[in-house]
């Protein structure tokens, strides 16, 4: 009996694990999503551009990288990541055809325009359009 309640638990947990861990979102939203520091909710790759809002506060080395689930291939991702100041001016900017992006700079407080786009190449069964963005402010 306790077996069975260990299992039911068991089972139950590694569901609502799956659900939050491997959310995908695949609507555009009018507004930038908040991206906060840490790693975001996994988000479909997409050649129309996805757009994030990050706030400083004050000076800092701001580093975003791209990543994939570890059980997903990379090789046929394209993912493009564009940062921009409050003028929307072009601050920097990385690319990969292997899904992983990184951008570091150092930035002043205000508030950035993280753009992130790509393509997924192959079938369903070679790649995943997934990704997540990994923040770590300084």
């Amino acid at each position: 009996m306790m077996k069975l309640y260990a299992t039911i638990l068991g089972t139950t947990l590694l569901g609502l694990y799956s659900v939050t861990s491997f959310a995908i979102t695949g609507n555009q939203s009018p507004q930038p999503l908040m991206l906060n520091e840490g790693v975001s909710d996994t988000q479909l790759i997409s050649s129309t551009p996805r757009r994030y809002e990050l706030q400083m506060n004050q000076e800092s080395d701001l580093k975003i990288s791209s990543g994939h689930l570890a059980s997903d291939s990379g090789d046929n991702i394209t993912i493009q990541g564009r940062l921009y100041d409050e003028a929307g001016l072009l601050v920097s900017m990385d690319s990969s055809y292997q899904g992983h992006f990184m951008i570091t700079e150092r930035v002043t407080p205000g508030t950035y325009i993280l753009e992130v786009k790509g393509d997924a190449m192959g079938s369903p069964n070679e790649v995943s359009n997934r990704y997540n963005l990994h923040l770590g402010v300084n």
